[in-house]
């Protein structure tokens, strides 16, 4: 077999009793890279038995086989192997059976037009990068939860090169011990990248400790990351312990590290290079042990070229330095986290919508989202509230702002368009259970008037 034999090798299962779809479908998987192995059947129950297999890491299936039909195919394998991600293939005109068993748990569909085998090796590599992101792997579900709790990883979606290439570096940092450096926008979610580098790496029951480096004067901070002796200032009645302290073997996490004055980086400096702090008006250092990763949403090296942040300790710092790309540049993405904001909130306000419609999606992923993934969540927050329950989310209901960003007219497409098409299978990550219609209602009811005041008030 082909392929480096210290590898881990992809094997995908492909449910279909249509020989001539199972061909085409194996053919393309089995070219998305050496040594791919994908294994066909066409019966539910023979695939349940193929699932002992642990190799297989993907099952591609239709809705519709000889010995079950719909939901209950993608119900059965999720009991079989919950951890596998499950792509469905539909029939054109299947789209509400698919929406349901992406409800059930499956990764992702699509359906069969002339040209569908060509998005299937894409489809598998996004579905199995967002699983092993989301901790459903073995060494993800063993691990503990996240220091701090309330932040959810599920939310670093992996689909687009550049993601994939950043939660690489993930994985490298996790395993070594080394400074890093989390550049990138407001909102791209740089403090989840920390805690997953934190999370998968052996410091993991150590604690997570979060300072920004922003949001308190000069003396404070010092006092907060070096801590203090009795005396050292009005108000110090007693000794007490930095942050760099109180982690012990963990992490500290400096948000906007280039916010920090002159004084905090030259104790930085003298952390990175000796491990050693000095507590405001202590007169002897400490040892610590704990590791610095460091976000900024400025040009650091800019920065400190310039003049305005020390060169010594950008250098100390970026050792392993990691960009996070903004949200306009990775819009591929913006499905899967609708999706998941949309979950969350859903069952944080006990409310549910019917979903997103296709022309909703479109402009969702137009829009330049400037506050990046912040700026989604709040926006899905925002419908989740103002919407009534079980109503559909449409492109009237979004904020202004983002209906005002996008050029395009909301003249209908017909069903066999390739932009309908797009959007239909784009939705798939963030649709629900086929819509319950909203009730019948005048314009002047309060449901309604509510709905536009919310609308309209972004």
């Amino acid at each position: 077999m082909d392929g480096h034999p210290d590898w881990p090798q992809l094997h995908i299962l492909v449910v279909e009793d249509d020989p001539h779809h199972a061909a085409s479908m194996r053919q393309a998987l089995m070219r998305m890279e050496p040594g791919v192995r994908v294994t066909t059947v066409d019966r539910l129950g023979r695939a349940l038995v193929a699932l002992r297999d642990p190799a297989i890491g993907c099952v591609v299936t239709d809705l519709r086989l000889p010995d079950a039909a719909d939901d209950r195919i993608v119900g059965a394998l999720r009991a079989a192997r919950r951890e596998v991600p499950i792509i469905v293939a539909t029939g054109t005109g299947s789209e509400e059976l698919a929406v349901a068993a992406m409800k059930l748990g499956a990764a992702d569909y699509l359906s069969k037009h002339p040209r569908y085998v060509e998005q299937l090796p894409l489809l598998v590599r996004e579905a199995l990068g967002r699983s092993v992101l989301a901790g459903v792997d073995a060494a993800g579900t063993d691990a503990p939860p996240l220091a701090g709790g309330g932040i959810d990883e599920q939310s670093l979606i992996a689909t687009t090169a550049g993601m994939r290439a950043v939660m690489g570096l993930v994985e490298r940092a996790a395993r070594s011990a080394v400074p890093v450096l989390v550049e990138g926008e407001t909102g791209t979610g740089k403090e989840l990248i920390a805690r997953a580098i934190h999370r998968r790496g052996p410091r993991r029951e150590a604690p997570f400790l979060v300072q920004n480096c922003a949001a308190i004067s000069e003396s404070l901070l010092e006092s907060e990351l070096f801590g203090h002796v009795r005396g050292a200032f009005t108000g110090a009645d007693r000794d007490r312990r930095g942050l760099f302290e109180e982690a012990g073997d963990g992490t500290v996490f400096l948000d906007e590290v280039g916010e920090a004055p002159p004084s905090v980086q030259a104790k930085l400096l003298r952390v990175l290079q000796h491990e050693e702090v000095k507590a405001v008006g202590a007169d002897r250092v400490r040892h610590v042990r704990a590791r610095i990763v460091a976000a900024t949403n400025r040009p650091l090296e800019a920065e400190a070229r310039a003049g305005r942040f020390r060169l010594d300790l950008y250098y100390r710092l970026a050792v392993l330095p990691l960009r996070v790309p903004p949200l306009r540049h990775r819009s591929a993405e913006i499905p899967g986290l609708i999706g998941h904001f949309l979950g969350r909130f859903e069952a944080r306000e006990g409310r549910e919508t019917g979903g997103f419609d296709g022309d909703a999606l479109r402009v969702l992923q137009a829009y330049p989202w400037p506050g990046n993934v912040r700026e989604l969540e709040n926006e899905i927050h925002r419908l989740v509230l103002c919407l009534a329950q079980g109503q559909r989310i449409r492109r009237q209901h979004l904020a202004r702002r983002i209906r005002e960003a996008d050029p395009r007219p909301t003249t209908s497409r017909s069903p066999g368009s390739s932009s309908a098409s797009r959007s239909r299978s784009s939705a798939s990550a963030c649709r629900r259970s086929p819509p319950r219609p909203p009730p019948p209602a005048a314009s002047g009811s309060p449901v309604r008037r509510s709905t536009r005041r919310c609308a309209a008030s972004a």
